[in-house]
């Protein structure tokens, strides 16, 4: 049975006093939306809980700017954490830490969590265009579509050839905490069709680049493979693949390199050609 709150210290590292964020260690997870969305949390000395962002994908409550200045809160502080399923309640402690933050550095980040999901989705489809046009050497060009609602984020072409290939990205920006590529694409906008295909990536914000591993799956394989969610009365396929051992999953011979990546678009061209005769 869930424990129905969790209490513990932490000492205020320096990236949280300047985001103005409080992070949520591992123990006090279990108990907070397992999607980014808003908390209600009661500070000392405010009158009443107030809603907060909450950030599900690097577990930080966001909004603590004017209270870490009101209190003239830096690095080194302890506060007292009490964290239920209806309500977070942050103090200034009067003793000693129990024990050292974990799980995140004191150091240069990168913080993404202002960044909507269509600016996320953007970056990602602009790094999978700058791997096909470098390792393609020339052959191979990339649009994308004027309106993006139909599911297709990238148009490929190659040189001399008047069909296409298109493709729908997805990027996940945090498997690298958990090494879960999860993807999840809407039934709605999402047919089979022999020139549509899926691309999975993990995107690295602090080396603003993706990762050496790329999803690269026929449409119809998608659906044949994925298993269907529901959210909000709307149903989905998802994928859920180990990223660090991919060979071991249903999904492994469709987990490529870059340049294995671009070769496979190449040879999927051939074969249409072939088709179209």
């Amino acid at each position: 049975m869930p424990k129905e709150s969790v209490k513990y210290q932490r000492q205020i590292i320096g990236v949280e006093k300047k985001l103005g964020f409080l992070y949520v260690p591992a123990q006090a997870r279990q108990l907070l939306p397992s999607e980014t969305g808003k908390v209600m949390v009661h500070l000392e000395g405010d009158s009443k809980p107030k809603e907060r962002s909450y950030n599900a994908d690097y577990n930080r409550i966001f909004g603590l700017t004017s209270w870490y200045k009101k209190y003239n809160l830096d690095k080194g502080h302890t506060l007292d954490v009490e964290v239920s399923a209806d309500l977070i309640k942050v103090s200034i402690a009067t003793e000693a830490i129990i024990e050292e933050p974990d799980e995140i550095e004191d150091s240069s980040v990168i913080d993404i969590s202002g960044l909507s999901s269509q600016a996320k989705g953007n970056i990602g489809e602009d790094r999978v265009k700058e791997v096909i046009l470098l390792n393609s050497q020339g052959l191979l060009n990339v649009y994308k579509p004027v309106i993006d609602d139909r599911g297709i984020d990238l148009i490929v072409l190659k040189e001399g050839v008047f069909h296409s290939i298109y493709l729908q990205v997805k990027s996940r920006f945090n498997v690298g905490k958990n090494n879960q590529l999860i993807l999840t694409i809407s039934k709605n906008t999402f047919k089979p069709h022999h020139a549509y295909y899926l691309v999975g990536i993990s995107y690295d914000p602090a080396k603003a680049e993706i990762g050496e591993h790329i999803l690269f799956i026929p449409s119809k394989k998608v659906i044949e493979l994925a298993t269907t969610v529901q959210n909000n009365g709307k149903e989905s396929y998802r994928i859920n693949v180990s990223y660090s051992n991919t060979g071991n999953s249903k999904y492994s011979k469709y987990f490529m390199s870059k340049t294995e990546f671009v070769d496979a678009l190449l040879e999927k061209f051939e074969i249409m050609g072939e088709m179209i005769k």
